[in-house]
């Protein structure tokens, strides 16, 4: 191969002259122009922005930052020597030298491959090394010592899996790594109504046996037969390309966890049944490893000792929230002992903090009540980082005996715990007038008809986030508060605080009139001229949270992806049989005609 120093980063191919004429034929195409545009003229911060201006599903599943979640929770080896393969423009590739990893990259895409380079040109020299060619090219300049191979996007199907994992296992040092990605055959996704990632046909995998994606039984055979005897699987959801939750045999999601399911940002979809209910009743049976739509399995060769993984990696759980600005930006890690959060960002140093202060006023704001809040210590990483650390309560959210409430009918449940609720917020806290502060304008704007707000009570300390997710109830009837991130040192209205917890419980529960808007607020005695401001400031809080960029999760709508109801294409149909039956054939092609329309976009 021949070899070039692009910045820092030595970069082989086949022939390099050739690989610039691929580059030059390649960003001929639209997107690529756009990915080459964005790395060589933005920094990786602003690649958000950049990203969701862009519209385009290959520039964001290339460079968007969330597509390394899948990684950045993982514990290295120091120094760690890394092989990434199918690095693509180098999302995951960046996550990793940020680690202090020292990487080298194979990339197919010779394009992308000098992207990646050129994106990471000034990394310390040494540190990266990128191979632009198909893997099987590169074997003989790769090493046989690697700590770490990564492959979370490289597709692990039925023609390539078996050879793929064994040549994997050539390049790993005795006791090595393997962090392994792969879409479930069996997801559920794919039932509800996404295409079958790569013959783009619906129900593909599910119909027909061996079809290119595997089960988690048929994935655990591969790996032994190719000598990985040691495994862990964990369940990146909604799926492994942007990852905002990920579980694992030990910390497994409950009921009414799962409730981001349209992430059809490459395709078109239909949309057969409700995602989240299926979930449910998939998680009450104990099946979701099953069902989970993608693995994310940690392996190494050899049988481990006295019954043992061998695989060392603290966290059980891990929750990104990273579709906000860099400042508040967190990641929260769910140990066998305790909870931590920690910020994403250098940005975010301030806002974990801000969370370790904010305990200690709650606490004594609230140190005449019965409303506990959970434990918070400051603790320093290896990396040097500080992190909030949080006691592990095992104790029931209320979220969960409101869901069985509601599923009981049983409103009088309900609205006892509502009315808890509210005497905390609005006898705990103290009683302060409300007032505009320059706090209170920058997080929450300066809405129209905010003088309503003026003869309404505050708390001194204010957290706005005392929703039902966020509050468990111990086995004596204490109640915990486990997250108070959003806590402001200003004064907000408590009416504001009580209306963010019933909007929840409204949008978890919209087809219920017991639950509507109207009956809440009613319940609570909010007048509907202050629900009008409070509507507002949570607009408004939502731009302070996100930075004003677009998350993520509404790219589906940026690309404007389609997703076909069944249940209302079937009413559609009735509704044309019906009229075809009042009009006796009249009118019936013009109304066929939106329907086809309607399904085929044509």
């Amino acid at each position: 191969m021949e070899k070039e120093k692009l910045g820092n980063v030595l970069f082989y191919s086949a022939k390099c002259g050739q690989c610039r004429e691929q580059c030059e034929e390649e960003t001929q195409q639209l997107d690529d122009r756009l990915l080459e545009e964005i790395v060589l003229g933005s920094r990786e911060e602003d690649y958000h922005s950049r990203i969701t201006a862009a519209k385009s599903w290959t520039v964001m599943y290339q460079l968007a930052e969330s597509r390394a979640n899948i990684v950045k929770w993982l514990h290295l080896p120091r120094q760690a020597k890394v092989l990434e393969l199918g690095a693509g423009c180098g999302t995951i590739t960046s996550a990793l030298l940020k680690k202090g990893a020292v990487v080298t990259c194979q990339e197919e895409n010779a394009h992308y491959a000098r992207l990646n380079a050129l994106r990471h040109r000034q990394v310390q020299e040494g540190q990266l090394t990128i191979y632009a060619a198909p893997l099987a090219q590169c074997q003989p300049y790769l090493d046989s010592d690697y700590d770490v191979v990564a492959a979370v996007d490289v597709p692990i199907v039925e023609e390539s899996a078996g050879e793929l994992l064994l040549q994997i296992r050539r390049h790993l040092k005795p006791g090595g790594l393997l962090i392994l990605a792969a879409k479930n055959k069996f997801g559920l996704k794919y039932w509800a109504g996404n295409k079958e990632p790569y013959t783009k046909n619906y129900f593909a995998g599910l119909e027909t046996a061996g079809v290119r994606l595997y089960s988690r039984n048929r994935l655990e055979k591969l790996l032994e037969q190719s000598g990985f005897l040691q495994r862990e699987f964990y369940y990146p959801y909604p799926d492994e390309r942007f990852a905002l939750d990920i579980y694992s045999d030990k910390y497994l999601p409950q009921k009414g966890d799962l409730t981001y399911n349209i992430t059809n940002y490459e395709d078109d979809r239909i949309l057969l049944f409700q995602e989240q209910k299926v979930f449910d009743s998939i998680i009450e049976e104990g099946q979701f490893p099953f069902f989970s739509n993608a693995y994310l399995c940690l392996a190494r060769e050899g049988a481990a000792q006295d019954g043992q993984t061998g695989i060392t990696q603290e966290a059980v759980y891990v929750r990104y929230a990273s579709d906000r600005s860099r400042e508040h930006a967190v990641c929260t890690e769910i140990t066998k002992h305790s909870v931590r959060k920690r910020a994403m960002y250098e940005q975010g140093a301030a806002h974990v903090a801000h969370i370790l202060e904010a305990y200690q006023r709650l606490s004594g704001q609230y140190q005449n009540t019965d409303l506990r809040f959970n434990r918070c210590e400051e603790k320093r990483g290896k990396d040097g980082a500080v992190y909030a650390e949080f006691e592990l309560l095992h104790a029931g959210a209320l979220q969960e005996q409101i869901g069985q409430a509601a599923a009981a009918e049983n409103w009088e449940k309900i609205f006892q715990i509502l009315n808890r609720i509210v005497r905390y917020i609005r006898t705990g806290g103290g009683q302060v007038p409300f007032a505009m502060t320059e706090g209170f304008a920058a997080v929450f704007g300066t809405p129209a008809g905010v003088q309503v707000l003026g003869q309404t009570m505050c708390s001194e300390v204010s957290d706005i986030d005392l929703v039902l997710p966020n509050i468990l109830e111990d086995a004596d009837g204490t109640w915990h508060v486990i997250d108070y991130e959003w806590t402001f040192f200003f004064p907000v209205p408590h009416n504001f605080i009580i209306y963010r917890t019933l909007f929840f419980l409204h949008q978890e529960n919209k087809h219920k009139k017991e639950l509507s808007m109207e009956r809440l607020l009613m319940e609570t005695g909010i007048p509907k001229e202050e629900a009008d401001v409070y509507a507002q400031m949570e607009e408004a809080f939502q731009q302070y949270v996100t930075g004003g960029l677009v998350p993520y999760r509404e790219m589906v709508n940026l690309l404007e992806r389609r997703f076909f109801n069944i249940t209302e294409l079937k009413a559609d149909y009735d509704r044309v049989v019906a009229q075809n039956e009042l009009l006796k054939g009249q009118g019936i092609l013009k109304v066929a005609r939106k329907i086809k329309k309607k399904l085929t976009g044509n």
